[in-house]
């Protein structure tokens, strides 16, 4: 398998994801640059708070935006509200030339019939902008496993759903990982990858695996995530992702937004598959 391209998610580089102005923007986006990263995923809502200049600094960065996140109003089914969130990330990630919109539910899923429903009405309409969702699975939420994620997609029967695969949450899934499932899929199915690590920490509770994705995850490499059985079952189905760094860690941002994008990019660059130039 070969990885033409490595992207960062740099709200990884704030200290409060909701907390982002022109300043902590533009700094984060130069940051991820000089640490060699040539694309990002980005949080529209982010440029919003970033000011009117904030389209110009995402092009004048340099990066290729792929992915911008995430719908995540869907689960109840569809509405003018559901409406209203993925026309509104469509229209961003159109515009910066993104061609993946990240979906994910926080919660649980009370009625499975709607989420169903709720999660086609997305992607038809970001198959409209020849845009696929990926869809995000979280250990605490309703859909914890990807193979959750993979049953809401083949019920809501639309082509351009897929599955967006952090290794985080494929390590601390319930069950843990599932490569025959993975080497089961349809190519185009994975159309995302995050990369980063859990701690080595074992059976934790969900309430603490929610505290350590967002503060203590691990840039890859320490062991916990078997990369090289990834690629294997990625390279196995086909697959040509979208790959990038998502390192939520406490510790790396005290040393700087520089200083952790490099030590991220670095650590991602040296468990890509061999030959990938990333």
């Amino acid at each position: 398998m070969h990885i033409s391209s490595l992207g960062n998610c740099p709200s990884t580089l704030l200290a409060d994801i909701m907390a982002v102005d022109a300043e902590s923007f533009r700094d984060y986006l130069e940051a991820t640059a000089a640490a060699g990263f040539d694309s990002v995923s980005l949080y529209p809502f982010h440029l919003l708070f970033a000011g009117d200049g904030a389209t110009r600094v995402v092009k004048d960065s340099g990066l290729q935006v792929r992915a911008v996140e995430a719908a995540i109003g869907w689960t109840t089914g569809p509405s003018e509200d559901v409406t209203k969130e993925i026309d509104g990330l469509i229209a961003t990630g159109h515009d910066l030339g993104a061609d993946i919109v990240g979906a994910a539910c926080l919660g649980p899923i009370d009625d499975r019939a709607a989420a169903v429903e709720g999660l086609a009405s997305i992607a038809s309409r970001a198959a409209e902008a020849d845009m696929v969702i990926s869809l995000e699975f979280l250990p605490w939420t309703g859909i914890p496993t990807m193979a959750a994620a993979n049953d809401l997609i083949i019920d809501g029967g639309e082509p351009n759903a897929t599955i967006l695969l952090d290794t985080f949450h494929w390590t601390r899934q319930p069950g843990g990982p599932d490569l025959d499932l993975l080497r089961s899929l349809p190519g185009d199915r994975i159309a995302y990858v995050q990369l980063c690590e859990p701690s080595a920490a074992p059976d934790l509770g969900l309430e603490q695996v929610e505290n350590e994705a967002m503060h203590n995850r691990r840039p890859p490499g320490a062991g916990a995530v078997d990369f090289d059985a990834i690629w294997a079952a990625l390279d196995h189905i086909g697959s040509d992702p979208f790959v990038a760094a998502e390192v939520f860690n406490d510790e790396l941002l005290a040393a700087g937004r520089h200083a952790m994008a490099k030590t991220v990019h670095d650590a991602c660059r040296a468990i890509l598959p061999t030959g990938s130039p990333a």
